[in-house]
């Protein structure tokens, strides 16, 4: 039977609980579902460092994910903390381990779709470790089950990388995350998965979260939340480790995906940028857009479009079946709002784009929103409009449109 993740003692826990039966590979309704054992891919990498093979890892997510508010953030992050302990273990079999942070902060599944192939498919790593349980609770809701399971099978469909989940949470009780929602499409493709809170609370029904964080800060956890989350991890490693087969012939072999959950999950997409979509109409914008610096040091950074124009509208033809918009938010934009144009000339419902944010004070986000969402593509007419409507204190203010996001 399969094994849902729990925690063991102190330190130890282990994978997945009962899933489906291993002599049934479908459901009561005759759909097929994951055949392939929980730990056969983390098996195959751990047998590469066994045989004193180089191993790649690359760890993706938000803020959390690059040790924002750890100091030094690279080093005492969960992520740093983490791939400094698993070279250690790499060394003791002469295996050379390295390890890529992708993280960027702010980034949810939907950004990370359209970042996956240049941030972390390019080292076509052997393990990837996939953190957007935090930033993924605000994205749109019919939006993020189906970026979320986009970005996992795409990463399954190379039988040779190994795919860790990492659900974090907020600081206070409930301890907010979206990992209600991730974990059932993880327990669907067998992926493991670590939930800091769950294996604290199992390690200690008393813990308190408040040690973990700083002053008022409620999501973005201190050195000592972090060094928690990477001991997760650590244990995680050794209690699969300790179930490696001696003889790599009985490690269970790499299955066929299932069909997705999601039949509209947003997987293979095309990511529209300034440098590569012509506007149909143009009366205000220019190319350029804010890009974090996260993302400048990873290399690809992409720019889209701006204006500080009031009623300025920009409109593009676009053939998908979904297109969304992702854009940059913080309290030095203003807002804007888009829709979109069917070919019968019947426009869809104006989506508000809130790139101004209050709180985001002098801390550049992103975002998404998704315009339209349909069976089959269609060739769209997407109109981006400056709002009209804005206070003066947004007066010289610049909206933007990062890039576009459309699925054929």
């Amino acid at each position: 039977m399969m094994k849902k993740l729990f925690c063991l003692g102190v330190i130890f826990f282990v994978t997945l609980m009962p899933l489906i039966s291993k002599s049934k590979n479908k459901t009561g309704n005759g759909v097929e579902v994951m055949k392939e054992n929980e730990n056969t891919r983390l098996y195959n990498v751990m047998a590469k460092i066994r045989r004193g093979e180089s191993v790649q890892v690359v760890a993706v997510g938000g803020s959390i994910t690059t040790g924002f508010n750890a100091s030094p953030a690279r080093q005492k992050g969960w992520a740093g903390v983490f791939s400094s302990w698993l070279s250690d273990f790499a060394d003791e079999y002469d295996s050379n381990l390295r390890f890529a942070n992708a993280g960027v902060s702010g980034t949810d599944s939907a950004f990370a779709v359209a970042r996956l192939e240049d941030h972390v498919l390019k080292y076509n790593p052997d393990l990837v470790i996939v953190e957007f349980a935090m930033n993924d609770q605000w994205l749109q809701p019919q939006v993020r089950q189906r970026t979320y399971e986009g970005i996992m099978r795409k990463l399954l469909s190379n039988p040779q990388t190994a795919v860790m989940a990492l659900f974090v949470n907020e600081r206070n009780a409930p301890y907010n995350s979206n990992q209600a929602e991730q974990q059932k499409i993880c327990e669907y493709y067998h992926i493991p998965y670590v939930s800091w809170k769950d294996c604290l609370f199992n390690e200690d029904k008393n813990a308190d979260f408040n040690q973990f964080f700083d002053g008022e800060e409620n999501v973005h956890p201190n050195n000592k939340g972090h060094d928690n989350i990477s001991k997760f991890l650590e244990a995680k490693w050794e209690e699969v480790w300790k179930t490696l087969p001696e003889e790599e012939a009985k490690i269970p072999s790499v299955q066929a995906l299932p069909p997705a959950l999601n039949k509209d999950c947003i997987e293979n997409v095309l990511y529209y940028t300034s440098s590569d979509l012509k506007a149909k109409s143009n009366s205000g914008w220019t190319e350029g857009s804010p890009v974090h610096s996260e993302w400048v040091a990873h290399g690809n950074a992409k720019k889209g479009w701006e204006t500080n124009v009031s009623g300025a509208e920009i409109t593009f033809t676009i053939e998908a079946s979904s297109i969304g918009l992702t854009y940059s938010e913080s309290d030095q934009f203003r807002d804007a709002i888009a829709w979109v144009e069917s070919p019968d000339g019947k426009e869809g419902p104006k989506v508000p784009l809130n790139c101004y944010v209050s709180y985001r004070k002098g801390y550049l986000g992103w975002a998404y929103k998704e315009l339209v969402n349909e069976e089959k593509a269609k060739k769209f007419t997407v109109h981006i409009q400056c709002s009209k409507r804005a206070p003066k204190s947004a007066e010289g203010k610049f909206c933007n449109i990062t890039g576009i996001l459309a699925v054929k």
